[in-house]
């Protein structure tokens, strides 16, 4: 099979990823920031009672905790599978956890736009965002969910119904943040295609099994579907994105993930489901991150990770169309 240069291109963009991260397994002791310690005591704790523990190891213990359980069963049951302790397996699948995320925003950009190459500047977009970089290089649920969101669109795009329902599924099970994100965009895209019964299904469906199987889940484990009395919503947690956090998306990232955007929904090539999908993920995110400007005031700088995650995409589209252009004008100079 010869080799293509898209695919040199998008295995270089990989090397630049695992490059980026690779100071995650120069020591035994996985980077301790925000929560890590806390989901491998419970990763831990499963692996050692080959049980699940619903109620909460820190913070005093001994009540019911409302974290839902798929990044750390996931770390338990590779650990129990491959005999390596979840300390380092945990930094391991950190970093390929992050390659499957280059991976997915590579293939949704690419079914979005139908071109390889938009896909390799959006991959290329994820690499050069500071904040990519930073929530990617964490060993938190949120790395999962991140890949989780672009793997369940893509799956709704492609019209992947069985897929785009187990993959909502699992989201749900992924991060409460990430449900909403994934849960918001479905919901907005489903509303926008309503006068079309198939697209309209296509979305709403994983729609609402994401968020029965939320539910469901935090029946079992709070006893409870009262989302509002989780602490972190009721105590307002989260950081007002402003312009310095903003800056943290990528100074290169911003402008052309603009013009992207316009360009985007002038372009008569892009389908029109794959416009609204993208709207309804870009609005949806952009609301999250400023949910404080409507009271809410929770997590908005963890929403706003998931909005650059929506804008690589844009601004690999702008880089793709700027080239193409480039690329002409030089063949008019030689002419």
């Amino acid at each position: 099979m010869k080799i293509k240069d898209r695919q040199i291109l998008l295995f270089a963009i990989i090397c630049a990823a695992l490059w980026y991260r690779s100071p995650i397994l120069e020591g035994y002791i996985i980077p301790t920031f925000g929560n890590t310690m806390y989901h491998v005591g419970i990763i831990r704790k499963t692996i050692e009672t080959m049980y699940y523990p619903l109620y909460e190891l820190s913070y005093g213990g001994g009540f019911r905790h409302f974290y839902v359980p798929a990044y750390r069963l996931l770390i338990a049951s590779l650990a129990i599978t491959s005999g390596i302790d979840p300390m380092p397996l945990s930094g391991i699948m950190t970093i390929a956890i992050a390659v499957f995320i280059v991976l997915a925003l590579y293939s949704l950009a690419y079914r979005i736009y139908d071109n390889h190459y938009v896909g390799l500047c959006a991959a290329l977009f994820f690499v050069l965002s500071p904040e990519l970089t930073i929530f990617t290089s964490r060993a938190l649920p949120q790395l999962l969910g991140l890949f989780m969101v672009p793997l369940t669109l893509y799956f709704v795009i492609r019209e992947q119904r069985l897929l785009s329902v187990l993959a909502a599924m699992v989201t749900a099970l992924t991060h409460q943040m990430t449900l909403l994100v994934l849960a918001l965009t479905l919901l907005a895209y489903s509303i926008l295609q309503i006068k079309d019964r198939d697209k309209f299904l296509l979305a709403f469906v994983p729609f609402l099994a994401a968020c029965a199987t939320y539910g469901a889940w935090q029946l079992y484990t709070m006893q409870t579907l009262d989302i509002l009395s989780i602490s972190q919503v009721k105590y307002h947690e989260g950081t007002i994105v402003d312009l310095k956090l903003l800056a943290r998306a990528g100074l290169v990232v911003i402008p052309f993930s603009i013009i992207g955007f316009i360009r985007t929904f002038l372009s008569a090539h892009v389908p029109r489901d794959c416009k609204l999908l993208m709207l309804s993920w870009f609005v949806v995110t952009l609301l999250l991150t400023k949910n404080e400007l409507f009271g809410v005031s929770i997590f908005m700088d963890r929403f706003f990770t998931f909005w650059v995650e929506c804008m690589v995409i844009f601004a690999g589209f702008c880089l793709f169309d700027f080239l193409r252009y480039l690329d002409k004008s030089l063949d008019k100079v030689k002419m």
